[in-house]
C-alpha cells in the first residue's frame, strides 16, 4: 500500500522544479511525483518514508515542511505526529509519522538527528505526561495485542547522529495512540530525557491538502524559515 506525501517547497523557478525532480529521483520507494510551482506545492507517492523525502530535499539546500500525509486508498484518514524533543538545546531530535494506509494497517516513520550513535529502542507509552520522562509516562502501552506489547515500535540504529526506519503495523491505528507518548531511549540510556532519552505526545496531523499555510500568522515568518528556526532548536 503506497502513501503520499505533500510537502511546501521553497522554490522560484523551473530550475527550481529540475532540481527537485533530480533530487528525489534518487530516492528509493517513490512511485509518481507532482510539482506545483506557482502552489510551491510537492505531493510525493510510494513507499519512501516521509522522513526520507524531507532529507533527501534538505541535503540539497532546499527548504521544506511536511504538509500532510495521507494514503493512497480510498476513504482511509487518520494521521499523527509526535515531535521529540529533549530538556536541552537544541530541543528538537526527531519526529514520529503516522499514516493509516488501510482499515488495518499504519504506516510508521521515526527519525532522529544529533544523538549519539548505537542501538536506541522505540515504544509507545501509556501517558502523554512528559513531566519526568520516561516515568511520567507510564509503561509501554499493550493495546489489544495478544503477541507482545503493541507500542513496541523496535530498535533504531543510530550512524553519524541520524538514524531513521519505516514499517507497517497491524498493532494498533492512529486513533488508538493521540495523546499518548512516544519515548526514544539508547540501551545504555539513564532514566532522563537528560541523559539521553527523547519523548513527545503524538497529536492528529493534517492530512493531504488540509493546510496551505504559506505564512506563519504569529511571526509573519514562511514556513520556511520557521522550519529553519525548528531545525536549529530555536523552536518547539
Amino acid at each position: 500500500m503506497a502513501i503520499k506525501v505533500q510537502l511546501a517547497v521553497d522554490m522560484t523557478c523551473q530550475s527550481c522544479v529540475d532540481d527537485i525532480t533530480q533530487v528525489l529521483s534518487d530516492v528509493p520507494g517513490i512511485q509518481s511525483l507532482n510539482i506545483s510551482l506557482p502552489e510551491k506545492r510537492v505531493v510525493v507517492e510510494g513507499n519512501a518514508g516521509p522522513s526520507a523525502i524531507l532529507k533527501a530535499l534538505k541535503s540539497s539546500g532546499r527548504s521544506a515542511v511536511i504538509r500532510g500525509t495521507g494514503s493512497t486508498a480510498e476513504g482511509t484518514t487518520g494521521a499523527a505526529v509526535c515531535i521529540l524533543e529533549q530538556k536541552t538545546p537544541p530541543y528538537t531530535r526527531g519526529l514520529v509519522r503516522f499514516v493509516q494506509i488501510s482499515t488495518d494497517t499504519c504506516f510508521v516513520d521515526i527519525s532522529v538527528n544529533g544523538v549519539s550513535d548505537g542501538t536506541h529502542r522505540a515504544s509507545i507509552r501509556e501517558c502523554g505526561d512528559l513531566s519526568d520522562v520516561p516515568g511520567s509516562c507510564g509503561g509501554v502501552w499493550q493495546g489489544a495485542s495478544e503477541v507482545g506489547a503493541a507500542g513496541e515500535l523496535g530498535e533504531l540504529v543510530v550512524r553519524d547522529g541520524w538514524g531513521e526506519a519505516c514499517f507497517e503495523t497491524g498493532q494498533f491505528a492512529v486513533w488508538d495512540i493521540i495523546g499518548r507518548s512516544v519515548v526514544v531511549s539508547g540501551e545504555s540510556s539513564g532514566s532522563g530525557i537528560s541523559s539521553g532519552v527523547l519523548a513527545g505526545v503524538v497529536a492528529r496531523s493534517a492530512g493531504l491538502f488540509e493546510n496551505d499555510k504559506l505564512v506563519c500568522a504569529c511571526s509573519g515568518n514562511t514556513v520556511w524559515t520557521e522550519q529553519r528556526l525548528v531545525d536549529q532548536g530555536r523552536l518547539l
